[in-house]
């Protein structure tokens, strides 16, 4: 007896559903390499931009760092320099009058002041 060699109804849809899937994949895999050129580019121009940004916030770190010395600098030159007897004990209390004013405390002779001073320390 002889081999049929006719395919049913079943088998032909089979094989063209193969073929047709294999046809869509090559089209994808097609679609994915075209695609992929373009991804590259985008890519690289997301990266330059988060360079950029990264740029930004370090400038601007920096700047804000050169603002906060030169603040501090300023302070420093702004504040009044201590006085050379500050340490000493002799400085006077509320100097901010001024000596001819009628609020400023009489003039002590610094003789009296002193001979003050020794006799509170015993």
């Amino acid at each position: 007896m002889a081999k049929k060699t006719v395919k049913s109804a079943e088998e032909l849809a089979a094989e063209a559903s193969k073929l047709e899937m294999q046809a869509k994949r090559d089209e994808i895999t097609a679609y994915y390499k075209d695609s992929i050129k373009h991804l590259k580019v985008q890519q690289e121009y997301e990266a330059l931009l988060k360079d950029i940004e990264t740029s930004r916030a370090e400038r601007i770190q920096a700047q804000t760092f050169i603002a906060n010395a030169m603040a501090q600098q300023q302070a420093a030159q702004q504040a009044p320099a201590p006085t050379a007897d500050a340490g000493s004990g002799n400085a006077v209390a509320g100097t901010d009058w001024e000596a001819s004013s009628d609020k400023a405390p009489p003039a002590v002779d610094p003789a009296f002041a002193d001979a003050a001073r020794k006799l509170k320390t015993t």
